[in-house]
This record gives structure tokens, sequence and C-alpha cells, in this order.
């Protein structure tokens, strides 16, 4: 018999098997490992902060190597109108790739809000979580000012302090309807107990419905991992790197802190509303 004819079929399978070895060894050369990004939102939120991590969250969109985002929270919350904004971005995320919230030693008012646009949420159980609601550094009453013209009664405060009052109340209603709109099928208590402004640890939160999951970081980077339906990943570290200059805008960022510490009341609060826990002064 012809050695040839022997060998043939076994040099044709050769020729199939070789290129597509070869394809694979260069697909694990160019083509990226999937992964699960970290993104740490820590300490107070303000405007120039959001910026930074609206970036972060926005290049962990489009980047096809993440598969899922895990937001690492450490947080008393902040201006009312950051904590939106990340708010929006991270609802405009998970409409592409699941996003976890993992709570460290506090996620209040502010960044829980943040958190509410996650999928799941976990929680320690010693988490403070919660403080739903607005607080408000009302301006001084208008004063007439003989070098300083102006039009209006109220050019210089924005308006009388009832009417921030009322505004202090419809920014309460929005946080509430945020939370109502994420968490509603969850919830085992009503807008009229979330609207008391209550700070609740993590087991206590798990039970009423505000968080899903007790457990850590790294079981919450586990669960993204199975939403986007991965088996093996790479966990990547996308907390943005912050310019020291953040310092000068009040911006205060804690590491390995208490939740009392970053909640400490800040310095020089500009008249205005936030979203955000303080600790009571003793």
């Amino acid at each position: 018999m012809d050695r040839r004819r022997i060998f043939h079929p076994f040099l044709k399978a050769a020729g199939l098997i070789l290129p597509l070895a070869l394809g694979f060894l260069l697909a694990l050369q160019f083509i990226p490992a999937p992964q699960v990004a970290v993104i740490r939102i820590e300490g107070d939120i303000w405007g120039a902060y959001t910026a930074y991590l609206n970036q972060a969250l926005q290049e962990a969109e489009m980047d096809p190597a993440v598969r899922a985002v895990v937001l690492d929270i450490v947080s008393p919350g902040g201006e009312v109108t950051a904590s939106e904004e990340l708010y929006f971005t991270l609802l405009k995320l998970r409409d592409k790739k699941p996003v976890v919230a993992s709570v460290g030693e506090m996620a209040a008012s502010g960044a829980y809000y943040i958190a509410c646009a996650a999928d799941p949420i976990y929680a320690k159980p010693a988490s403070m979580v919660g403080n739903i609601g607005v607080i408000s550094y009302l301006p001084e009453p208008d004063l007439v000012d003989e070098v300083l013209i102006t039009t209006g009664p109220f050019k210089l405060s924005g308006g009388p302090q009832v009417a921030y009052v009322r505004q202090l109340e419809m920014l309460k209603d929005s946080f509430l309807a945020a939370v109502m709109a994420q968490r509603a099928d969850r919830l085992q208590v009503g807008p009229e107990v979330l609207s008391r402004g209550e700070i609740y640890l993590g087991f206590q939160a798990q039970q009423m419905g505000l968080v899903d999951q007790i457990g850590s970081l790294a079981e919450a980077v586990a669960h993204a991992a199975a939403l986007a339906g991965l088996r093996h990943y790479e966990v990547v570290d996308r907390t943005p790197e912050l310019p020291e200059e953040l310092a000068i805008f009040g911006l205060k960022l804690w590491h390995g802190t208490t939740a009392a510490t970053v909640a400490a009341r800040p310095p020089n609060l500009p008249p205005g509303f936030y979203y955000r826990y303080v600790e009571p002064q003793p």
C-alpha cells in the first residue's frame, strides 16, 4: 500500500488543525482577556471629582475588554447635581454592561443615590447605608450695599429662605423617585419611611430592600462576572488618578479610614443643596 495514501488523512487533518492553533495563539496575543473593572468612589462627591469619575466610567463603557463594572463605594455623598450626574452616567452604562455596587464603610445620601443605578447592591453587615434626603446651607439675607448695585430684591441670595425650603422638598422627592424607580420591586418599606432620612446598618438595609446582598467586594466582582457570562477574566482597577489640585476645591479623599471620618462635617461649605450625610456633632 502506498505510504502516501496511509498518511494522507493525517496530513490533511494537520493542515486544518495547525492554522486553527496558530490563529488561536495569535488571538491570545492581540485580543485582551475579558475584564471586570473596579472603580472606587470615595469621599465627598463634588463637581470636579465627578468629571474624573465620569471619564473613567465612559472609558469602561467604550472599552470592549471591560465586560462588567463594580463600584467600590466609601462616601457620605455630596453635591446634588454631582450625585445626579453620576447616577445618569451609570444608568447609561448599565444599558450596555452589568454594573454592581459594593458598599464599604458607607454609601449615604448622594452615594446611595449613585448606588441605586447599579444592578445589585452589596454591603457589609456594618456598612452605613441610606440617609435619603437633602441638607441645605441657606444664604445670608440680602442686605443693602452702598457699593454693589443689584436688580431685584433677591439677586444676591437667589430667593427668600421659604423658597429654599420648598426647593429642598422638591429635591427630596426627586431622590425618592429615583430610589423607587430602581428598587420598587425589592423595597420592603414605603416612601414615608425612606423619607425620614435615617441611616441603616448593612444587614438592616438588606432586610428593608435597600441593598440586595451582604458580602465582600470580591463577591460583588464574582457576581458582576456571572452577570456578564464570564468564567475566566481579569480584575482591573479603573479608579481615576486625581491631581493634587483638587484639594483646593475642598475635595476630600480618604484611604482606609472609618465611616465617621469620611462623614465629618466639611469646612466652609458654600450655600446650596447637598445629598450628604453629616456626622452628628457631640
